[in-house]
């Protein structure tokens, strides 16, 4: 049986082994579904791996705090919660793909939004992560956070990692 860390330590190898492929230039992200889609892949390849139990706990756009709260990628039973945001950028794109606050967003979802669901989420006792990656750099002028920096086919691309301990 896995353990929460378990489930913990798994995702964030996949997103480790996500982030490697990205600048390898191995994988393209066009939307947050092919972010959602590698990285899922990349757990399910990890579960085997590592010979976690059938059926695979891991689930995309699974509801967890009722049926309108989905979330993006939920690994274990529940225990850890990760919401994604992808901010691409390529010829004929409309910008911005994803809203930065949520003035702007206007009640269609933000990174703002995203970072105060994953602190809910904490305080519900989940391991909350929030991953995204910004090609332009449009939301690391507008959100704070801690951003990396990376080279991908000689352009520099920002991702954002925040993870959120669980409360009590």
């Amino acid at each position: 049986m896995q353990s929460a860390m378990d489930y913990q330590q798994l995702f964030l190898n996949a997103m480790g082994n996500v982030l490697v492929d990205y600048q390898k230039g191995k994988i393209r992200f066009l939307c947050e579904a092919d972010l959602r889609s590698h990285l899922f892949f990349e757990c399910r390849r990890l579960m085997e791996e590592r010979g976690f139990a059938y059926p695979f706990k891991l689930n995309v756009e699974k509801g967890v705090f009722g049926k309108r709260n989905k979330v993006d990628l939920v690994l274990g039973s529940d225990e850890v919660l990760v919401e994604l945001k992808m901010e691409p950028d390529y010829p004929g794109v409309s910008k911005p793909v994803v809203f930065s606050t949520k003035r702007e967003s206007g009640g269609y979802g933000s990174v703002e939004e995203d970072l105060e669901k994953i602190a809910e989420y904490a305080k519900r006792g989940k391991h909350a992560h929030f991953f995204m990656i910004d090609e332009d750099g449009r939301h690391k002028r507008k959100v704070s956070g801690n951003w990396k920096a990376i080279v991908v086919k000689g352009k520099r691309c920002y991702y954002l990692h925040e993870h959120v301990e669980p409360k009590g």
